[in-house]
């Protein structure tokens, strides 16, 4: 039997076209806005066109979104350039490691887009300080990021190096690849029932044969 990686490395390619950041984040949130929250919380780390397009979403469905950058030119920059285009959005600066819990303290957060620093890290820092803020039904998007050994990619995808593998992993967590859409993204849904836990699935690169270790250990 395919694993669960194996599966979706080996999916009809054939369909898949390219979507903006933008184009991307409309899709997967009204696709999916019957799972959220009466009154939905968006949030995303990095600020940009796709902002834009966050705002839309959160003026249709009513919802509260945060936009989390460390630059503040680059936010006011935007501000300026596209005025009421971002005006439902409440605007967050400073490391997104130190604002994020700011928001989490006080939300669950339906729908998260990570695409601040390029760091496997510090993407898999920000999702941890998320985690428990994200609910069934939760959607989480990141740029910068495709499967293990996916070779079709729009840019170098280190953002997901880690996080990437721990939602292949886990039980919860449904993964969907879109290597043609923003920088190559990767979406995912929180379920409730653990249908989605692929036990053979390990980055080659971390394999380390513990268990033989182990086993030799007590010889």
């Amino acid at each position: 039997m395919l694993t669960k990686l194996k599966q979706l490395l080996n999916q009809d390619r054939t369909r898949i076209r390219q979507f903006t950041h933008g184009e991307y984040i409309e899709k997967v949130i009204m696709e999916h806005k019957d799972t959220f929250n009466l009154s939905p919380v968006f949030v995303e780390t990095g600020c940009g066109i796709s902002t834009i397009s966050l705002n839309k979403c959160a003026e249709v469905l009513n919802a509260q979104a945060f936009s989390l950058d460390y630059n503040r030119e680059k936010s006011d920059e935007l501000k300026s350039r596209v005025g009421d285009k971002v005006r439902n959005i409440q605007f967050i600066i400073g490391d997104s490691l130190t604002t994020l819990p700011l928001i989490t303290k006080e939300h669950q957060i339906d729908f998260l887009f990570l695409d601040s620093a390029a760091s496997a890290m510090h993407t898999f820092r920000e999702f941890q300080i998320c985690e428990s803020a994200l609910g069934t039904g939760a959607c989480l998007l990141i740029d910068n990021a495709a499967l293990p050994n996916e070779k079709d990619v729009l840019s170098p995808v280190r953002k997901g190096k880690i996080l990437v593998p721990y939602l292949l992993a886990s039980p919860y967590w449904e993964v969907f690849p879109e290597p043609k859409a923003g920088d190559s993204m990767i979406f995912s849904i929180l379920h409730d029932t653990p249908d989605y836990f692929d036990p053979a699935y390990e980055d080659p690169e971390f394999i380390d044969n513990w268990r033989d270790n182990f086993d030799k250990s007590l010889t």
